[in-house]
């Protein structure tokens, strides 16, 4: 049974963040623009959605298009006006959106050409480099390509007809999302997991938890559409939480889990042209076990989930590190047990294939 956080936030006004709670357009604003409009178009096309697609004519797709200047392009194609797509409950399928980076304002066409001919639409116009959404209703897939309609890399989504709940399914799910579409390889991954030009040699980064930590955020709050707040790098009396996610509850924000990453390496990280040395399996595993520690303690004293994430960035992926003794001995120390999970990242796509990932 899924325990429930009674822990309110320490010095924080909860008549503030019950108001902030409403307004689901509600955007961070320390994230690479790419990832505010992701965040603040999933938020506009899923209450679509989970309204039944009410309004909306036979037509099954919509496109998002941001645009520094969104009045401008727009008056040259002769757009019209909108805002607060995601208050207004207006149409969107069938129409092509050009969008600040918060969604919230900008013009929108009807679609100018068919759905398979809109990428070379928006290249011939001068407007392949601007991050640009598709929306699917039959499929109920959001298609993003980040750095613009040339862009190679598309990430996908799925559309839920459902809103978010605050529970550690939709936690998990959100993690296998953020797992399979934003860490997987160096294809997707954010700079920082990999050092540059290395990644094929299983070669990590500087600091790839920050690099991680920074995209289950972002991935968090997507998912959670404010119901549920990720905050980073919290700093406390024993330790530093890598990620805090709290909650509403009694009508005070209060803690509901913690988040402890930590990272399984073949080598230390090295630049081009220099020797790395290898990380021993008992490093591995000792780091492992201080996260066990850490997590524990975070959690008890906040009265939270306590969810263990580790990441591997090891070329050879056995032993299992959860089975050394370093780490049992710490889990059979915890009551209750964190939740432990591993999630494997590979220095190429192709080696994410041949394990068995699409």
């Amino acid at each position: 049974m899924e325990r429930e956080s009674l822990g309110q936030v320490p010095g924080v006004k909860d008549a503030e963040l019950l108001a902030a709670l409403n307004d689901l357009g509600s955007i961070p604003t320390r994230v690479d623009v790419a990832d505010r409009f992701g965040i603040a178009v999933r938020a506009i096309v899923e209450d679509r959605a989970q309204n039944g697609w009410a309004g909306e004519d036979s037509s099954e797709v919509a496109v998002f298009l941001h645009t520094p200047y969104p009045r401008e392009i727009g008056t040259k194609l002769g757009a019209a006006p909108v805002s607060n797509l995601i208050a207004n409950g207006n149409s969107i399928l069938g129409k092509l959106f050009l969008l600040n980076p918060d969604a919230s304002y900008g013009r929108v066409i009807d679609l100018p050409t068919k759905v398979d001919l809109i990428i070379d639409w928006l290249i011939d116009g001068g407007l392949g480099d601007q991050p640009v959404i598709f929306a699917y209703r039959k499929s109920r897939q959001l298609l993003a390509r980040g750095k613009g309609a040339r862009d190679e890399i598309t990430r996908k989504d799925i559309i839920r007809e459902q809103p978010p709940a605050a529970t550690l399914t939709e936690i998990n799910d959100a993690l296998n999302l953020i797992h399979s579409q934003y860490l997987i390889s160096p294809t997707v991954c954010p700079p920082g997991v990999w050092e540059k030009g290395r990644a094929g040699e299983y070669i990590p980064g500087v600091r790839p938890e920050k690099a991680i930590q920074r995209e289950l955020a972002i991935g968090l709050g997507s998912w959670f559409h404010g119901i549920v707040r990720a905050t980073v790098e919290e700093t406390i009396p024993v330790g530093r939480i890598d990620v805090r996610l709290s909650y509403i509850r009694d009508g005070a924000w209060a803690y509901w889990a913690i988040l402890e990453l930590k990272v399984l390496r073949s080598s230390h990280n090295a630049p081009e042209g220099k020797k790395a040395n290898p990380v021993s399996l008992t490093d591995n595993a000792e780091a492992v076990a201080e996260g066990v520690r850490q997590v524990n303690a975070f959690a008890k004293n906040w009265q939270a989930e306590p969810l263990l994430e580790v990441f591997d960035l090891r070329q050879n992926k056995k032993p299992n590190i959860l089975a050394e003794k370093p780490v049992t001995q710490e889990l059979s120390k915890c009551t209750p047990v964190p939740s432990c999970r591993i999630w494997p990242l590979f220095g190429s796509a192709s080696d994410a294939r041949l394990a068995g990932f699409p």
